[in-house]
C-alpha cells in the first residue's frame, strides 16, 4: 500500500535546521559587562583595555560555545579570518586600533577560533 503522505526533502531539511538552531549554549557571564565590553568598538574608549582579567575569567564559559552565543556575549567581531579546513577566527581588538583617533601601533586582540562545526575551541589574547 502506497502512502498518501511523502514530506519532501526540502521540508524535511527545514524541520531540521529548526530542530538545531536552538541548540545554542546560553552562558552564564556572570559578571562580565557585556553592554560596556560591545560599546567600545575597535577598544577605542580603552574599555576594553580594562576589562582583560574579566575576559581571562569569563575565556572557559566561551569555550565549546557557537558562534551565535559568542556574538551574543562580546558583540559582531571586528575581524574575521577564515583558515585552512575551514576554521574561523573571530578578533575583538582590545587595545585602540582600526579608525580609531588613538590606535597603537601592535594593539592586543582576543582571538576566538572556531571549528569547522562554529564551536569554539580557542580564546586566546594575542
Amino acid at each position: 500500500m502506497k502512502s498518501l503522505y511523502k514530506p519532501s526533502l526540502l521540508i524535511c531539511l527545514f524541520i531540521f535546521a529548526l530542530t538545531f538552531s536552538g541548540c545554542t549554549k546560553k552562558v552564564d557571564v556572570g559578571d562580565f559587562d557585556i553592554e560596556a565590553w560591545q560599546s567600545d568598538g575597535n577598544g577605542c574608549n580603552g574599555v576594553r583595555a580594562g576589562m582583560t582579567e574579566d575576559i581571562m575569567k569569563l575565556k572557559p564559559k566561551l569555550l565549546e560555545l557557537y558562534q551565535k552565543s559568542v556574538i551574543e556575549v562580546l558583540g559582531q567581531p571586528e575581524e574575521q579570518e577564515l583558515y585552512q579546513r575551514s576554521q574561523t577566527y573571530y578578533v575583538y581588538y582590545i587595545d585602540p586600533a582600526g579608525d580609531c583617533e588613538n590606535k597603537v601601533e601592535n594593539p592586543r586582540k582576543l582571538m576566538v577560533r572556531f571549528t569547522a562545526l562554529g564551536i569554539a575551541n580557542e580564546v586566546n589574547i594575542r
